[in-house]
């Protein structure tokens, strides 16, 4: 992984980015006024209500909510993370983008030799190898079913039993031959290199932008393991990846819930009877990145475990992954197959209609959690219900949407026998009350807006000068707003100092400045809101807030220095100032 991106240049490549052209390469939009529609790409809908505007360069669905500038829109259409959407974004343009230096990480333009079209040459040459050689692998294919259309989708190929069939390929350049090693397609020992994988189905393993970073290869006939995994390299991290990820956004870019299953074969028989939903982990355990990268394509998961104790074990593990995950909408799932099969064969002997209706219809997370937690104690005993609380204790307690957590303590509350209150007690003791008695965002750093008409005089002024960045002009006394004591105050004033210094910055790139922290949906949503006043209107009123704005910040410095001057002597700039304040006010 590389360094950091400068600021400066995210700034610059959302000012040289056209947001409308980059949707239209993914969304057919229509003219609507100023701006541009199209039906929402994150929610069904048959009416569009998912507008795009060129002049504040940011989109917003009226229906979802969803919002964002352009570099938003490639994450959350195309599940991307911030760098990789940046980089993506850059590509587009025939940019490269910068990185600041970091010593404890080795950048990847020092790489010998690039290990993305190392892994591809690879690729392109296992799919080689199946074409030509591999009629014995054709044929186990067709027996597991698979069509020559699958096997192309997910780009399916055969390693010949050959001890240093790569090194053939590349040459024996000892560079390329240490890069391959660095790839984990090679296997170093006592100074020797040979391939690691060899007469295997293989299956490439793509990130979320189509490019080889890995492999899994699979036993043709008898042979121990019956899979094997690359090893962990520079662009090959196991717990952050996911089997048909890519394949699958490929495929369809509305998916309406995905199923996670436990093997490449898996995966492809799924897809093989239609179930183009597919993914699965790599030999870890299922983890709360896997979690947070599904629930970006959708709302609904369901994993799909072996009845066995395996299974069952399985399954406990992505559950406590998966609990600090519920919330809003989101909805996980627990299917276990009967003794003895598994997603390949359960699909074949039910068909893909009932194996969909099933994985969808099976227990929620919380109806798993439920039935675990009684099959742990004797409910009949006296000990029971004291017993099962305290085993719901550290699943209680990573619970973070608070209807969800609230639902559960109900629930438990009847089966214990304890009020709901005295349970919440018992179990978090006071950490819940002092937990719900925070708020959610400091109001030193957000701004918890309403209707736009019904703004505070801060919140009034960052809405005119998202709509209409020209105001900054008649701005020009506000060092002072760090020290009023008023919410949003310093959001103001960070928008005054960029508009400052970018005065014909676009809307998209202004609330870029915020991205991560808590204000910027409130930004996006009060950038979408109607503002009516024309522009003499507003100037004259910019003028007004800012004109309040400093009578409070007068009012409250005068009463500082009253209060001080109690205490003991101003000094003598303090007098001063008292002075004039008196005068002023």
């Amino acid at each position: 992984m590389a360094g950091r991106i400068p600021k400066h240049f995210i700034d610059d490549l959302i000012a040289r980015s056209d947001i409308v052209e980059v949707i239209e390469r993914r969304l057919q939009l229509k003219k609507a006024g100023k701006n541009f529609q199209a039906c929402c790409p994150f929610h069904n809908e048959k009416s569009p209500s998912f507008s795009v505007s060129p002049d504040k360069q940011f989109y917003y669905c009226f229906g979802c909510g969803a919002s964002g500038n352009v570099i938003g829109f490639i994450m959350e259409y195309d599940g991307l993370d911030f760098v990789e959407a940046v980089e993506d974004l850059a590509h587009a343009q025939g940019v490269e983008v910068p990185r600041e230096a970091m010593t404890q990480i080795k950048p990847a333009q020092q790489w010998e030799h690039d290990y993305y079209q190392l892994m591809e040459k690879t690729t392109r040459y296992y799919q080689a190898q199946l074409k030509s050689n591999g009629e014995r692998v054709v044929e186990y294919l067709k027996g597991r079913g698979l069509s020559g259309e699958i096997a192309r989708d997910y780009g399916l190929g055969y390693a010949p039993d050959e001890w240093h069939s790569l090194q053939a390929l590349f040459g024996h350049d000892q560079s390329i031959n240490k890069a391959l090693v660095n790839c984990g397609m090679l296997i170093e020992k006592n100074g020797n290199r040979y391939d690691r994988f060899r007469d295997r189905v293989m299956f490439p393993i793509r990130d979320k932008r189509g490019r080889v970073i890995a492999f899994g290869g699979r036993v043709i006939d008898k042979g121990e393991p019956k899979y094997l995994n690359s090893p962990e390299t520079d662009i090959f991290h196991k717990g952050r990846e996911l089997y048909g990820l890519y394949e699958m956004r490929q495929h369809q870019r509305k998916i309406d819930w995905v199923v996670v299953v436990e093997g490449y074969m898996d995966v492809v028989s799924l897809a093989q009877f239609g179930i183009r939903n597919a993914v699965a982990t790599l030999g870890t355990a299922t983890s709360s990145h896997h979690i947070q990268q599904l629930f970006r394509y959708c709302s609904k998961i369901v994993f799909c475990f072996d009845g066995d104790r395996a299974g069952r074990d399985a399954a406990l593990r992505a559950l406590s992954q998966s609990i600090p995950q519920i919330k809003d909408n989101r909805e996980i799932r627990f299917m276990f197959l009967p003794d003895g099969e598994d997603p390949d064969t359960q699909v074949r002997k039910i068909g893909a209609e009932t194996f969909a209706k099933t994985a969808q219809g099976s227990p929620s997370l919380f109806d798993f959690l439920m039935d675990h937690l009684r099959s742990q104690v004797d409910m009949d005993s006296f000990e029971g219900p004291g017993k099962l609380a305290n085993l719901a204790k550290p699943y209680l307690e990573l619970m973070t949407d608070a209807i969800h957590r609230e639902r559960f303590i109900q629930q438990l509350s009847l089966l214990v026998g304890l009020s709901e209150r005295k349970l919440t007690d018992l179990l978090l003791e006071s950490k819940s009350t002092e937990d719900e008695s925070k708020p959610l965002v400091s109001e030193s750093q957000g701004v918890p807006l309403t209707n736009i008409s019904q703004l505070t005089p801060i919140r009034r002024a960052i809405a005119l000068l998202l709509h209409k960045s020209e105001l900054i002009n008649e701005v020009v006394d506000y060092e002072w707003l760090s020290q009023l004591e008023m919410p949003g105050n310093e959001i103001l004033k960070k928008m005054i100092e960029i508009l400052k210094e970018s005065p014909h910055i676009s809307v998209g790139a202004l609330i870029e400045n915020w991205r991560d922290s808590s204000v910027q949906p409130h930004l996006l949503k009060l950038a979408n809101e109607e503002l009516l006043t024309p522009l003499d209107g507003a100037v004259q009123e910019i003028r007004d807030i800012f004109n309040r704005l400093k009578k409070e910040f007068k009012k409250q410095r005068f009463n500082q220095l009253q209060q001080k001057s109690q205490r003991g002597p101003l000094s003598t700039e303090e007098k001063q100032e008292y002075q004039t304040l008196l005068l002023e006010l």
